[in-house]
């Protein structure tokens, strides 16, 4: 990413152990994951893994046997190997994936769509596309709104059908596509705050609050978690979409 702060990974690792937001992310994306994180003996990449956050999440449910992270960032993936040295983590983009094809049965990438290069979107959608078992399954998390916008060629904001289509060209069918945190992205909406490209001040970490705020926080989309845990359920805005997805049969 451009103009991001020399210690964005390590604010990063700091945030991810104690902020309300990813917490009740991580709560979302497995009431989206459901069954499929019943199954054991699994294989997971986290794609654009940071400093290994989801990945020590995972490492929790006991279900994954092979644990893989990459990075284009080696002090995100130094930082990574401190929090899960059991983990097989790379330094790479994810336009040549270091991995055999159908090796994995879950990839997850948090918060990395909204800023691959345009002209690269949809030949690195088909990588994860190509590491995927056949029945394995994409996790999807990225920025959102009501209207798509594109403000470098390095940062977009998606919606819905933007999303759905960017995943469709790239050979896959979405199964789930939801908005999340809808309460305080209204709120957001209504200060005319909105996400927005990062700069070296404005660099995406969510700031620290206070306790009422971080029960309220985590309250909120831990209800919302509740409700997609059923099938066929969604969130209509937000300023996060969720998507999960599998390969398209030929």
């Amino acid at each position: 990413m451009k103009d991001v702060p020399s210690d964005y990974y390590r604010r990063l690792h700091e945030t991810e152990q104690r902020h309300w937001w990813y917490r009740g992310m991580l709560a979302i994306e497995a009431a989206l994951l459901g069954p499929r994180l019943r199954r054991s003996g699994q294989s997971l990449l986290d794609a654009g893994c940071g400093a290994g956050g989801f990945l020590a999440w995972a490492r929790g449910l006991g279900v994954f046997d092979r644990l893989c992270g990459i990075d284009v960032s080696a002090e995100a993936i130094a930082i990574a190997r401190d929090v899960l040295p059991e983990a097989d983590f790379r330094v790479g983009s994810l336009r040549e994936l270091p991995y055999e094809s159908g090796s994995f049965d879950l990839v997850v990438l948090n918060d990395v769509l909204q800023h691959l290069h345009e002209d690269e979107l949809e030949a690195d959608l088909r990588e994860l596309r190509r590491v995927l078992c056949a029945d394995g399954a994409l996790l999807v998390r990225t920025n959102g709104g009501l209207r798509a916008f594109r403000a470098r060629d390095d940062w977009r904001r998606y919606d819905r059908s933007t999303l759905a289509r960017e995943l469709h060209r790239a050979g896959f069918r979405t199964e789930r596509l939801t908005a999340a945190n809808m309460a305080l992205s209204l709120f957001g909406l209504a200060r005319g705050r909105t996400p927005r490209a990062p700069t070296a001040e404005r660099h995406g970490i969510p700031a620290g609050s206070g306790a009422m705020r971080e029960r309220l926080g985590e309250r909120l989309l831990g209800l919302e978690a509740a409700w997609l845990r059923r099938p066929g359920r969604s969130i209509p805005y937000g300023h996060t979409l969720l998507a999960l997805a599998t390969p398209a049969r030929p």
